[in-house]
């Protein structure tokens, strides 16, 4: 029997995102932080910290989860849009497959928080692309964009996908004040919680601030272990290889999954850029996950499936080990 990798029904690629979450929380997470993690940390991602360093096995057991529900929701954004032209869930393994084979850090909780919140936001943008308002679903993604920072606060410059979605699917002036809305609801609401305790009105915006300018621009790619860098060299080569396949027959999808799979390139180059800011810190990783998932099986379902496969397996191979030496 052929095996076609880029037609992948939904069991094999559940069951292959299962089987790297498990791998990644319990044959090779990290200690992640010591218990004594500073309560200055940059708000949600300081609790999600200390929440790891005290309850270990929970923070695992949840951070496990949030690999399985961040993979079936990229699947889904695919399966719903036809991005592909073709039926297939290759974006849920692919999924676990960049997280767990780039990841190399022990706040392994915070990373994989901030990652569903990027899926969430991108699965709801894209169903604000309709013909009527999409008053609801460009709120929820905006305010899931608006979380971002406050779980990981290097990630502050992603609220630009804001703007590239409200210029892509051509929203009204009036969705554009509702995403508004939605983006800055989560920083003022933390602001007021921290008036309310007795802090400065301003302080999570001071906090933000100081996260973002503190680090040296570049430093997380001298510090990255070797098979993640390797890893991550070739993800980025699949990456502009499937872009290019993209570029070269763009009108051979339709509108919809055409301006999708534009709007999911602009993600990716956000979250590669965010690589270079000197806040960044290994857990940026997991965001290009979500993008790269998505733009990945544009490569696969246009090369020889004699080709594909083997270069499947070898990801997956690699991600396997890769997550085992953690």
């Amino acid at each position: 029997m052929k095996i076609d990798i880029a037609r992948q029904p939904l069991v094999p690629a559940f069951v292959t995102l299962f089987a790297l979450a498990v791998t990644a929380m319990w044959g090779g997470a990290g200690d992640g932080v010591s218990a004594d993690a500073p309560e200055t940390m940059p708000l949600l991602g300081g609790a999600l910290t200390r929440f790891q360093a005290a309850y270990p096995v929970w923070a695992r057991l949840a951070a496990g989860f949030m690999i399985l529900f961040t993979g079936m929701c990229t699947g889904r954004i695919a399966i719903r849009y036809n991005l592909y032209g073709v039926s297939t869930c290759l974006p849920i393994p692919l999924y676990a497959v960049v997280a767990c084979g780039i990841f190399s850090g022990g706040n392994y909780l915070t990373a994989f928080a901030a990652s569903m919140l990027l899926a969430l936001a991108a699965k709801n943008y894209c169903r604000s692309y309709c013909n009527g308002y999409g008053f609801d679903a460009i709120f929820r993604a905006s305010l899931y964009l608006g979380l971002l920072p406050l779980v990981y606060a290097p990630a502050t410059p992603l609220v630009l996908i804001l703007p590239l979605a409200i210029l892509l699917f051509k929203r009204t002036f009036r969705e554009a004040v509702v995403a508004a809305a939605g983006l800055i609801l989560p920083l003022l609401t933390a602001c007021y919680v921290s008036w309310g305790m007795g802090d400065e009105f301003t302080a999570p915006v001071m906090t933000l601030a100081d996260a973002l300018v503190s680090g040296v621009p570049l430093w997380i790619f001298k510090g990255l272990p070797l098979p993640s860098l390797v890893m991550l060299c070739v993800i980025a080569a699949l990456a502009l290889t499937a872009l290019l396949f993209f570029l070269s027959d763009i009108y051979a999808a339709g509108t919809k999954p055409r301006f999708i799979l534009i709007f999911n390139t602009g993600i990716l180059a956000m979250t590669l850029a965010l690589l270079c800011t000197p806040s960044v810190t290994p857990e940026a990783f997991t965001l290009t996950a979500v993008p790269a998932a998505l733009l990945f099986p544009v490569f696969f379902v246009r090369i020889d499936r004699r080709i594909a496969l083997p270069v499947y397996l070898i990801l997956l191979a690699a991600s396997v080990y890769i997550a085992t030496l953690q």
